[in-house]
């Protein structure tokens, strides 16, 4: 059964003149499902509730780049958005705003806002030549940021793909409204337009017992790079001071965990919620977009591109893990805990990356054996709190970063 709930759509300010793409703007729908199981194996049917629209784009040439950026073209894009809610839709507690590149050639090289835990106030930025955002003075400024709502994070360290996170402060919802970003594009010299992908996700407070899910989508837009439809250009500025350029690298966190019921599912996804508000990047399969019927393969990409895998405690985790479990389904948790079991196996130096969770409801004995539930470190959560997490936060923070499969 699949309900419409609500509509929600992001949707960009439209301004006339030139350097502002796409043309015709670009949609990427927001849908909800009640997936009456795992969506992973075999997605349900799908309703749109919204969508992401994009229109043009400033993109202004920027001149005198530092020697570093020879052969290569730089490019200031402001990108703007709105979000609208409909009267009486629940609560948006998150929502996502992400650009692929769809060219292995093309980089972000800096980003704005660069994330922020708390509230900032309005920002003006000048463009160094080594492409970075320095902070200065209105007047003389390239760039101006109105007031950042935090928690704001921005994820994009590989520069191939740039993503906002607006979280909502407390439970009260994120603002409807406007907002805006900038990003600087380097792509090779002469290229004429630049492709992306635009993604949105987002995630909603329903009622007790309600479990419609929301489902990312994603869709492919071009804009023009050439000079009838760029902005005025920017000088780039000599500064001696570093500026703002790509975010830090936010930890990757997989999320392993059986299906126990709607109640331990809703636990996962919130603490899911609460590792993405405290600035990680979490993982896990409602997140994902389109069905997926290869499993073992999904899993095992996501697991070995993961910095740090969360397992779930549950009965049925146990079970699975211990090969006590009877019955032929469960396969995303049989696949998960099998491809963990393998890469331990053959990497036990992996361990001090693997992190069995114990959530409210469940217990250490629900953890499965493999992972020494007595003689290494677990985490209880007993309520789904950032004080409950501190200890798991502290761990992830402070682990030396995996070496990598191939030098382990």
């Amino acid at each position: 059964m699949v309900i419409r709930l609500f509509s929600l759509s992001l949707v960009s300010r439209r301004s006339e003149g030139a350097g502002m793409q796409p043309e015709e703007g670009t949609d990427v729908k927001l849908v909800l499902v009640d997936p009456g199981g795992r969506r992973i194996d075999a997605g349900p049917a799908e309703v749109a509730s919204g969508s992401v629209r994009l229109g043009r784009w400033h993109v202004h040439p920027v001149k005198e780049a530092n020697q570093a950026f020879r052969d290569t073209s730089a490019h200031l894009v402001k990108i703007n958005y709105d979000l609208y809610v409909d009267p009486g839709a629940p609560v948006v507690r998150w929502f996502e705003i992400g650009f692929v590149l769809a060219d292995s050639d093309a980089t972000v090289v800096a980003a704005l806002p660069h994330g922020a835990a708390e509230s900032r106030p309005a920002t003006s930025y000048q463009l160094s030549r080594n492409l970075e955002f320095i902070p200065v003075d209105n007047g003389a400024a390239h760039v101006h940021v109105p007031p950042v709502e935090g928690p704001v994070h921005v994820y994009g360290a590989s520069g191939d793909v740039i993503r906002w996170l607006h979280v909502a402060p407390g439970r009260a919802g994120v603002r409807p409204g406007s907002y805006s970003a900038w990003i600087v594009l380097l792509t090779p010299a002469g290229r004429t337009e630049q492709k992306f992908r635009l993604a949105a996700r987002f995630e909603t407070d329903f009622a007790d017992g309600e479990d419609f899910q929301p489902v990312p989508k994603s869709t492919e837009f071009g804009i023009s790079l050439t000079g009838s439809s760029r902005s005025a250009a920017v000088e780039a500025e000599e500064h001696d001071e570093p500026g703002v350029g790509l975010p830090r690298s936010s930890p990757r966190v997989f999320i392993c965990y059986a299906h126990e019921g709607e109640t331990h599912k809703k636990k996962v996804r919130d603490f899911a919620d609460l590792l993405r508000e405290n600035g990680l990047d979490p993982r896990i399969d409602e997140g994902q977009e389109g069905p997926r019927t290869e499993w073992d393969h999904w899993a095992l990409r996501e697991i070995r591109e993961a910095d740090f895998v969360a397992v779930i405690a549950s009965p049925t985790c146990r079970a699975v893990g211990d090969g006590t479990y009877r019955g032929n389904d469960r396969a995303g948790i049989r696949s998960e805990l099998g491809v963990i079991r393998n890469l331990l196996q053959k990497h036990p130096r992996w361990a001090s990356h693997l992190l069995p969770v114990v959530l409210p409801g469940c217990s250490v004995d629900d953890i499965p054996m493999f992972l020494h539930p007595v003689t290494m470190d677990h985490y209880i959560v007993e309520a789904l709190t950032e004080t409950e997490i501190e200890y798991l936060l502290k761990t992830i923070r402070t682990t030396p970063p995996w070496p990598g499969w191939d030098r382990s």
